[in-house]
């Protein structure tokens, strides 16, 4: 069932604040379906670059740039935006529509994202046990229920863990759930959770490992892993992965904070072994390193926050990264952390060193308060 909304005040308000991220977002990651869009809903089919420029509950608007010279165009939404969790749903159906009015075969980031996304399924399981890596970071297996049928993606194959609603102990989903049921659902129904990256998968018993982030002030999933204890019930949506360099990558960068740690411990794992590969991470002192694998042509380089908050220094990891000698040859830079670090790391590795945007994926895993809206992966 979907809900019909109008655009109010408090709508347009909130898109108005979330608009610039939202727009870096699809300039960033999705500029080959912007092109997409422009070319073919915009009537405008020698355009040769896209950008979106501005958004609002009934539209985006893009500049196309070809042979004339710029041009501007506005391209409608199927339906006004009524809540701000409907325009991804809204971005995804505008470049759906242009792939069957072009009729043009291929696949753009935004179409091969979206072909993931219907692919997830929910899977039930259950906490098998806890154990603790240091004070900050909790290691919880999973177990059970659909796990049977779980295949990872690649390295960095990450689940959205789902829990029950705050004061809940029962989950209020089963393996039917989907998003855009949860738009529908009321509120004190509806479960929380965030994204996670699984650290280990034992197929043989059908256990999975996730390493979890303690701090304070707790989100829902932080909150919820501090108490966690055996037998607790948990649903798991995806997977999905964010790691794919091109062919013929003879170097990797890995950027992380504490959150995206795990994640480059599977990389690590995953990479030949002859293959030169730089580590930046970031944590708050030495004795929250977390032990990462060791490879014979691999550099990992730490900086500390000696008690400063998480995300207080976004441009830390930047800084690190310019200090460090990368490998030569084509790079592949992959990145899990706070928004505005990815952001900062990003823009210097895309502008400063050149690299493509197929070389480059750099995810936020989480946001700091002072953050704009962002795609963020917990």
């Amino acid at each position: 069932m979907t809900v019909d909304h109008a655009p109010t005040e408090v709508v347009e308000h909130e898109l108005a604040q979330a608009s610039p991220a939202i727009l870096e977002h699809l300039n960033t990651h999705h500029d080959d379906a912007l092109l997409l869009v422009g070319r073919v809903l915009g009537d405008c089919r020698e355009a040769t670059s896209s950008r979106a420029v501005a958004l609002d509950p009934r539209g985006v608007e893009l500049v196309l740039d070809g042979p004339s010279g710029p041009r501007a165009v506005r391209v409608p939404f199927s339906r006004p935006i009524g809540a701000l969790d409907e325009v991804s749903r809204e971005a995804f159906a505008l470049v759906e529509r242009a792939r069957e009015a072009s009729g043009e075969p291929g696949e753009t980031t935004a179409e091969r994202e979206l072909r993931q996304l219907r692919a997830t399924r929910t899977m039930l399981a259950t906490v098998a046990a806890v154990e603790d890596v240091h004070p900050r970071l909790r290691r919880i297996t999973f177990a059970g229920g659909d796990l049977r049928a779980f295949r990872p993606l690649g390295p960095d194959t990450f689940l959205y863990v789902l829990l029950p609603p705050p004061g809940r102990s029962e989950l209020t989903i089963d393996q039917s759930f989907s998003w855009e049921a949860y738009r529908t659902m009321p509120d004190e129904e509806r479960p929380v959770g965030a994204y996670y990256t699984v650290r280990a998968w034992r197929p043989d018993v059908a256990e999975l490992d996730m390493l979890f982030v303690l701090h304070e002030p707790a989100g829902p999933a932080s909150a919820w892993a501090a108490q966690a204890r055996r037998g607790d019930p948990v649903a798991l949506w995806g997977p999905r992965e964010a790691f794919e360099p091109p062919a013929g990558t003879a170097g990797y960068v890995l950027v992380a904070d504490d959150t995206g740690l795990p994640a480059v411990a599977a990389i690590l794992e995953w990479l030949p072994a002859e293959v030169p590969v730089v580590v930046v991470a970031e944590v708050d002192h030495p004795g929250e390193r977390l032990v990462l694998p060791e490879r014979p042509r691999t550099e990992v380089h730490w900086t500390y926050r000696e008690g400063a908050g998480p995300g207080t220094h976004p441009a830390r990891l930047l800084e690190a990264v310019r200090a460090v000698s990368l490998p030569t040859g084509p790079l592949y830079v992959w990145g899990g952390g706070e928004s505005r670090a990815m952001t900062a790391v990003r823009r210097h590795v895309r502008g400063e060193l050149g690299l493509g945007r197929e070389q480059v994926s750099l995810v936020a895993y989480w946001r700091h308060a002072e953050s704009p809206l962002d795609d963020a992966v917990d």
